[in-house]
């Protein structure tokens, strides 16, 4: 955010930030020591983001007591969002970069006379993002008139983060092309979609419209090859185009392509998902390639390095999952975020310092195998990634259970089972042709198959010193089956905070 905004409207941001965090008085004093501002500056800035919210919401506004303690008075509804954007939308920076999408940037001296600054005031403010730029792999030139060089895809990537890591699906940016009229046909052609791929759409049927066309790449043909869902998508796809568009056959084609592999990846895939099977077989006819090789020896390192053996829907969601993110992160050059950090990044270091230790220690061996370091260069994009995907996907508490049967004389097994699962949650009962980790029973009958030390016998009508009892056989069994170094890892990597 910083490479976008004035320095006036960024203290304000932060300011609001420290603000919002505590719903409490602050002093003048307190919040100039926390921003190493003067406490004079401190009152100007709170002046103005009183002045401001008025203007912006009727959600919050500053509460002040003798112009010396400030609190900020917010709404349940009120998002913090909402005036980040303000301050971005209104920054001559956010409104030049916009302008370049449209190709409407056509003299920077214009564009600071229209806008009450000077030119040199532009070249700076440019200049701070020039670095960011580079990240993309494109660069600001002005010759004939001011554009983003460099290849489409980036230019798309690029203003796909400018515009979703700004506006959040609160409000809709686009002016060539209307929410309405996607979410029409849409609707009409039957395809599922998420606001970001609606933005994501937006983005490359407004470049298209301005004849700023996606080169042809082998990696968005192969990617189509063998996948189940793109013939069905296919002429759903090419019918939004040609609605929106004045496109030849060909350029459509490559669009198709094109929009395909990269709305595919903004995909999430369950567990219970279908197509998570079909996508394991285009992944055998792909198996060759930088993006399902780099998968394959994820899964490999993983299932090693913590000691585990996934079950066959664990195992497809992962895999399915992380072959996406791995084409996606192949596909472009980025930062993982534009204005600000990367929200799976932060969310990843809110958890306990083990865990994000436990986290890193199994990146650093992904990197040991230097032929994928293309892909697992990009740490700071896809460790937070990583992270998510593994607790959205892996049940450890089901998992990791110990198996039961239960014998009772007056045939109480539910109650039984419920009252031992108060005692020790890690149980299941067992399933008629699995076997028990332990046997509990009121008597020792002679259809109990088992070595005697895998019977645990309580009386006919369980006492509380029977439930104790139990509960310390059963961790003393926990322990002893699951409490292996690399399953400690797993387990405390994914628990909750």
């Amino acid at each position: 955010m910083y490479n976008f905004l004035d320095r006036s409207a960024l203290q304000r941001i932060e300011v609001l930030h420290q603000m919002y965090k505590e719903q409490r008085l602050f002093s003048s004093l307190e919040l100039s020591q926390e921003m190493a501002l003067s406490e004079r500056t401190i009152l100007k800035i709170i002046e103005e983001i009183s002045r401001d919210l008025k203007i912006i919401t009727e959600s919050a506004d500053i509460q002040k007591v003798e112009n010396k303690y400030f609190q900020l008075d917010y709404k349940d509804n009120f998002s913090i969002k909402t005036i980040e954007r303000y301050y971005l939308q209104n920054s001559l920076t956010y409104k030049a970069f916009d302008e370049i999408f449209y190709n409407n940037f056509n003299d920077i001296n214009m564009f600071a006379l229209e806008n009450f600054t000077s030119v040199a005031s532009m070249y700076r403010r440019i200049k701070k993002v020039k670095p960011l730029l580079s990240q993309f792999h494109l660069e600001y030139t002005s010759h004939e008139k001011v554009i983003l060089e460099g290849e489409e895809k980036q230019i798309r990537y690029f203003y796909f983060l400018f515009y979703w890591n700004s506006c959040w699906g609160e409000v809709w940016p686009f002016t060539l092309v209307s929410r309405e009229e996607i979410l029409e046909i849409m609707k009409e052609v039957k395809i599922e979609f998420s606001e970001p791929i609606l933005y994501w759409l937006a983005i490359c049927l407004t470049r298209a419209k301005l004849g700023c066309l996606i080169e042809y790449h082998p990696m968005y043909a192969n990617f189509t090859q063998h996948h189940h869902n793109y013939e069905q998508l296919l002429e759903k796809i090419k019918y939004i185009f040609k609605e929106f568009t004045t496109l030849s056959e060909e350029e459509i084609e490559l669009e198709t392509m094109f929009s395909f592999s990269i709305i595919s990846c903004m995909r999430h895939y369950q567990k219970k998902d279908n197509t998570v099977s079909l996508l394991m077989n285009f992944a055998q006819h792909h198996n060759q390639e930088l993006f399902i090789q780099a998968t394959l020896y994820w899964m490999e390192v993983f299932m090693d390095h913590f000691s585990i053996t996934l079950d066959v829907e664990e195992y497809g969601a992962l895999f399915v999952n992380l072959l996406h993110l791995h084409y996606f992160i192949l596909t472009f050059s980025s930062p993982a975020n534009l204005f600000k950090e990367d929200h799976y990044k932060m969310r990843l270091e809110m958890h306990e310092a083990t865990q994000i230790e436990i986290m890193n220690q199994f990146y650093d061996r992904l990197l040991e195998n230097k032929n994928f370091e293309k892909v697992f260069k990009h740490r700071e994009v896809l460790i937070g990634r990583y992270h998510k995907l593994l607790k959205q996907t892996l049940s450890f508490v089901n998992r990791y259970t110990i198996k039961i049967k239960i014998f009772s004389i007056i045939y109480d097994v539910p109650y039984l089972f419920n009252q031992i699962k108060r005692v020790f949650v890690h149980v299941d009962l067992c399933s008629e042709d699995e076997e028990a980790d332990l046997i509990i029973s009121d008597r020792l009958y002679m259809n109990i198959k088992k070595n005697p030390e895998d019977i645990f016998v309580w009386h006919s009508i369980p006492e509380r010193g029977d439930y104790e009892r139990l509960a310390r056989r059963l961790q003393e069994i926990y322990f002893d089956k699951y409490q292996q170094p690399n399953k400690l890892l797993l387990k405390t990597l994914l628990s909750d905070v």
